[in-house]
């Protein structure tokens, strides 16, 4: 079985490679590229935002920060979260790190809402490494059914 990508019958060269990479760059460029969560960040944590009836709840995976560490504000119907995550690694410290995985610094997430929340009654606590936001959506907002009148049959 060939596995290979780039499956030719001659052998792959690195000008061949660079054509298909070119080849990629130019249809994201053209085609337009959005780069949510990061948006011009080095990093932003994983987010869950789920739509129950009454509220919404929102999960951010933010490893090694307390509560102090982030904050989130609502504006209309988006909400912010923001923080910073400090960097392990010391400027000029002598270590040879052989894998350097772990991401750092300051991150933003923006999440639009669908409906109109209460404000006033949002909550949010954060604890092993997890921040969950509460949101409670305004009265007003609970999905209902609506009875759709039909008019008498004229003989």
């Amino acid at each position: 079985m060939n596995v290979n990508p780039f499956s030719r019958d001659r052998a792959l060269s690195l000008r061949d490679l660079q054509n298909e990479f070119d080849q990629i760059l130019e249809r994201l460029w053209h085609g337009g590229l959005s780069t949510p969560p990061l948006d011009g960040q080095d990093w932003a944590p994983h987010v869950d935002v789920v739509d129950e009836p009454l509220r919404y709840v929102v999960r951010v995976e933010v490893p090694g920060l307390t509560g102090r560490d982030v904050e989130v504000s609502m504006l209309e119907r988006v909400l912010t979260i923001k923080g910073v995550k400090p960097a392990t690694r010391k400027p000029g410290e002598d270590r040879r790190y052989l894998r350097a995985e772990c991401r750092f610094g300051s991150f933003q997430r923006r999440i639009d809402l669908p409906d109109a929340v209460d404000v006033e009654r949002i909550t949010a606590q954060c604890a092993n490494g997890v921040l969950e936001v509460e949101i409670p959506k305004k009265s007003g907002a609970a999905p209902r059914t609506v009875k759709v009148a039909v008019p008498d049959e004229a003989i």
